[in-house]
């Protein structure tokens, strides 16, 4: 069956804040929009009958919305196979947990920090992810078939990054991806980008490195999403085209191809590139360009350029 894909912005709300979050804005205006299950029923047997037959949820923390259980409940129905990422900051709860768990087939975890402070302060919240029971509860209401970490760069985390790569090692992730924050600049200024955000490419690169070798030791598959990989060391560069190749990638061909369809409900849709990223100048002369975003839009009204070194013949 081909495989074809459905994103889904329903619910934008999160019981996080998180400093490098750039969707606020958009929960802000819409926190307050009801959706019922009727309402998502309905979209979902529109695409079904288009043939698709995996969705994911792009909601922020599903696990809090009132109806997510009966959509969940709706999806499998159909027979969708279903994708949910979360923050886990109810996922310790045993009765939350095998409540939604059994139906749900893929699901990533967000972990930009294991210790209580460092989570307080980078979700601007009292919240706190008690992480040993999330995986206690992953281990008896959860079947899984991808089981991924998702771990956002930020200024607060960049030097504990190798320490929470080797705890998701620890608790038997296979897929890590460590992304890059995406930088909106209009929406949390300059000043709020630099102290709490976006480090340098260069500062990453050393951290980085050394997560790529802890992971090929562990036999763990490795993304970089949303860097640019020419920030890496050359003589690794095959290594690191592969290793920032994500679902972002994947996505953007197929979006080319009219495979996935992205519904934003209320949201309007822009001819951006992806994730606010362009090329540069002297991109148009590397000779891989078309494997690449680019750097972030705002990235040069951040910092200097000179860490980015396009690749010529």
């Amino acid at each position: 069956m081909e495989y074809k894909r459905l994103e889904i912005y329903v619910w934008w709300t999160c019981n996080h804040k998180c400093t490098y979050c750039k969707e606020y804005p958009n929960m802000e205006i819409l926190w307050n929009k009801k959706v019922t299950k009727y309402d998502i029923l309905k979209l979902l047997i529109k695409y079904k009958k288009k043939w698709y037959n995996h969705v994911s949820y792009l909601w922020w923390e599903p696990f809090i919305q009132p109806v997510f259980l009966d959509a969940l409940k709706l999806w499998k129905k159909l027979w969708y196979t279903i994708l949910v990422t979360t923050n886990c900051s109810t996922l310790h709860i045993d009765n939350q947990a095998s409540k939604f768990l059994p139906y749900i087939d893929e699901l990533i975890l967000s972990i930009e920090a294991i210790d209580k402070e460092k989570q307080q302060i980078i979700s601007r919240t009292k919240n706190y992810v008690i992480w040993d029971k999330v995986f206690d509860n992953i281990k008896k209401y959860w079947n899984w078939k991808l089981f991924k970490a998702n771990i956002v760069i930020t200024k607060d985390n960049l030097k504990d990054l190798f320490l929470i790569v080797s705890f998701c090692i620890n608790n038997n992730f296979k897929e890590i991806a460590v992304t890059y924050p995406d930088i909106d600049l209009d929406y949390y200024g300059k000043k709020h980008i630099l102290n709490k955000v976006a480090p340098k490419y260069s500062d990453c690169v050393n951290e980085i490195i050394n997560i790529v070798n802890l992971c090929e030791i562990n036999k763990v598959n490795l993304k970089l999403p949303d860097f640019p990989f020419c920030v890496f060391p050359k003589k690794d560069l095959e290594k690191y085209i592969s290793l920032t190749d994500d679902y972002d990638y994947q996505t953007r061909l197929n979006i080319f191809q009219n495979t996935i369809e992205f519904d934003r409900w209320d949201l309007k849709t822009t001819e951006e590139i992806p994730r606010q990223r362009s090329h540069l100048k002297w991109c148009l002369w590397c000779i891989y360009i078309n494997l690449c975003w680019g750097v972030s839009i705002y990235y040069k009204k951040l910092y200097w350029l000179d860490e980015i070194n396009h690749i010529t013949k």
